[in-house]
């Protein structure tokens, strides 16, 4: 199974997993809180999920493109500059997988992915799928 497959059935199976729960529980019954906010309880969910897995494949992206170059986090810490002290950069030597939804924000991976990516090619490594 591919990598972005795998998160995505994650991220589907989560959203169902809830929208059963929710439903059989009444939590978000729109009888007890009404119809918008219902609504906007399974919009809020699915859009957390989609981020969710936007995340993760990223996450998992850059320790990929990291690991086939061979880079250390320092290595990674220090192709982003900008980076605040409370910011953390993904480890490829031990992924974490709570980690892409913790500590590392998505600035500090669409800052990284885009360089990887470009030194993958240079070096003729696989595209991440």
């Amino acid at each position: 199974m591919k990598n972005k497959t795998k998160w995505l059935t994650i991220s589907i199976i989560i959203y169902i997993i809830f929208a059963i729960a929710v439903t059989a529980s009444g939590l978000v019954a729109p009888s007890k809180i009404g119809l918008a906010w219902t609504l906007f309880w399974y919009l809020a969910v699915a859009l957390f999920m989609v981020y969710f897995y936007y995340k993760n494949t990223n996450y998992d992206a850059v320790v990929y493109y990291a690991k086939q170059l061979h880079l250390t986090e320092e290595d990674l810490r220090e192709m982003v500059p900008d980076i605040k002290k409370s910011d953390d950069v993904p480890n490829p030597d031990k992924p974490n997988l709570f980690s892409p939804i913790v500590q590392v924000s998505f600035k500090v991976l669409n800052a990284l992915l885009p360089q990887l990516e470009k030194q993958a090619k240079e070096h003729q490594i696989p595209r991440f799928d």
